[in-house]
């Protein structure tokens, strides 16, 4: 049951209206509304639960106008969660039957596993219908001007998997030698229908390090997307499923390689199972829930045997650096590959504008916040800017090509499987 809103108020009017959360907010920073920040929408819910505004439709606008980066929550002086007090705030909202109905529409597929699985496994003839190659092969574009998602400009979208990861890969991929840990890799859809390269790299990064990494069905989204729009009980569903597959079998980690699914994995699945009989099992492995580039600094990565003459640098996903505690590690890995030159971005932990459904259905305010990563990463010079998450991949690369910029986005695991030699 979700919280009622006075204990959301109480929660709420911890905010001291320092205003330390405008000087950060990535909304605000380009739309200077005071109704875009934080402490704006932390008014709007105390408002909310004293009647003195109503939840409509310009509500649930409001709330969504948000990348939930967690930079406000990080640097709060009074301690508020504001970005779960938004979600919160968001959630209400969708109980009041405001969800936006293309959402309701999409998040109900989502949650039909095998349908859902059906229909992106075989997506792709349908895909090339309605989009086409970019000249400089980065992605497709609409062929027609669909007023939707920014696919009227020109935005740059990846091209569907011939075939989603599971169909490419083993269930189980062994070393050739004893296997130094036993693990359940949680591809997430990303990596299991669009960029399947990146997840094919990372299990082979894995099995080089002596890993034994078990693929396992009927894994469905993570349901992030969900419920960071508010619909906590579609998301549920999928938890549910999730949580009871991956907690039978006796792994010694479960890996992720985009941050948003870890975070959801080892985190926010806390709340959304909150009233489910799957809490338990999701319990028992919540501990275990690693990113990619975490677990392989754990684990004493094997030495690279192969030289890569690049220049490269690295963009913080907002899940993975704020939302896991997952920063140093992806760097160091790649600073100890042979012959490549590591560039650091002079602000690398600043949100790229992506946020999953915000670049969707925000995708001008998206751009422009995008724009100051983009400049950011030409500012260093890179041949490769390298990223723990499929959603900020996908956001660069838009970016990028708009500006005509020939810098390559990666999954750290892609860059990775070059210093394998695979």
């Amino acid at each position: 049951m979700s919280k009622s809103l006075d204990e959301l108020k109480a929660a709420a009017l911890k905010c001291t209206r320092c205003g330390q959360c405008l000087t950060i907010c990535p909304v605000y920073g380009k739309t200077y509304e005071e109704s875009n920040s934080s402490r704006g929408k932390l008014f709007l819910l105390r408002s909310l639960a004293d009647g003195t505004v109503k939840p409509t439709k310009e509500l649930m606008e409001l709330a969504a106008r948000c990348t939930l980066c967690m930079r406000c929550k990080a640097i709060c002086p009074s301690g508020v969660n504001t970005t779960d007090l938004i979600m919160a705030l968001r959630r209400k909202m969708k109980e009041e039957g405001q969800l936006p109905a293309a959402k309701a529409i999409a998040f109900k597929a989502v949650t039909k596993g095998r349908l859902f699985d059906m229909a992106l496994s075989h997506a792709k003839p349908f895909q090339s219908i309605l989009f086409r190659n970019t000249e400089n092969g980065a992605g497709k574009v609409s062929r027609i001007p669909i007023p939707a998602a920014g696919l009227n400009l020109r935005r740059v979208v990846p091209a569907l998997a011939d075939k989603p990861l599971r169909k490419v890969m083993p269930a189980v991929s062994s070393p050739k030698s004893s296997a130094r840990a036993r693990v359940a890799f949680f591809p997430g859809c990303m990596l299991n229908y669009v960029y399947v390269n990146a997840g094919k790299a990372l299990i082979d990064v894995l099995v080089a390090n002596g890993v034994e990494v078990h693929l396992l069905d009927n894994l469905q989204c993570c349901g992030t997307p969900l419920f960071s729009s508010g619909d906590f009980d579609g998301a549920a569903l999928l938890a549910e499923n999730n949580a009871r597959i991956l907690s039978r079998g006796s792994f010694d980690a479960v890996i992720t390689g985009c941050a948003t699914c870890g975070s959801a994995l080892s985190k926010e699945y806390g709340e959304v199972l909150q009233n489910s009989s799957a809490l338990s099992a999701w319990e028992g492995f919540k501990d275990k829930v690693f990113d990619f580039s975490d677990f392989l600094t754990r684990l004493g990565p094997e030495p690279y045997v192969q030289n890569v003459p690049l220049k490269a640098t690295y963009h913080d996903a907002c899940h993975l650096v704020r939302g896991m505690g997952v920063s140093k590690q992806p760097r160091s890995l790649i600073r100890a590959i042979p012959g490549l030159r590591f560039v650091e971005m002079s602000r690398p932990d600043v949100c790229c504008g992506c946020a999953g459904t915000f670049s969707a259905t925000h995708y001008d305010l998206s751009q422009q916040i995008l724009a100051d990563k983009t400049s950011d990463i030409l500012s260093t010079g890179a041949d490769v800017v390298a990223t723990g998450c499929s959603a900020c991949k996908m956001q660069l690369i838009d970016g990028l090509s708009h500006r005509g910029a020939n810098v390559r986005v990666l999954h750290t695991a892609e860059l990775l499987a070059k210093a394998y030699g695979l």
